[in-house]
């Protein structure tokens, strides 16, 4: 799968895809920094946070991934990790952040393969 295809997976528009082309120019910084995603500790640590019961860690690896998807436009994530982070802000109630978490999870694991079909 091409970079484009990649992005075509959750925008068909192309909006993502050119968005991120025209922040980041090449299609090996965007493969560059796509990759890196994949060795980020956030998510691993947002899992053990909000199993801890830790909503302060969690808030703070919600909202690294809620960044790093927003600058590589990768939408659907940066959407959950998005309302997530929102939750996690401010008295968080333990039930909603369980269900945001999973749509995180869902999201996460749909880009993590995707990056990783890349070729």
């Amino acid at each position: 799968m091409t970079i484009e295809e990649f992005y075509a997976t959750f925008d068909p528009s192309g909006n993502e895809y050119a968005n991120v082309m025209g922040r980041l120019a090449t299609e090996r910084l965007v493969n560059k920094y796509l990759n890196k995603m994949l060795d980020d500790k956030s998510y691993g640590n947002l899992k053990q946070a909000v199993a801890d019961g830790d909503y302060k860690t969690a808030f703070m690896a919600s909202h690294t991934i809620k960044g790093i998807c927003m600058n590589l436009n990768l939408k659907p994530l940066a959407d959950s990790s998005d309302a997530l982070t929102e939750e996690l802000r401010n008295d968080p109630d333990a039930g909603k952040v369980e269900e945001l978490l999973k749509q995180v999870e869902k999201d996460y694991e749909f880009v993590t393969d995707g990056i990783r079909s890349i070729g």
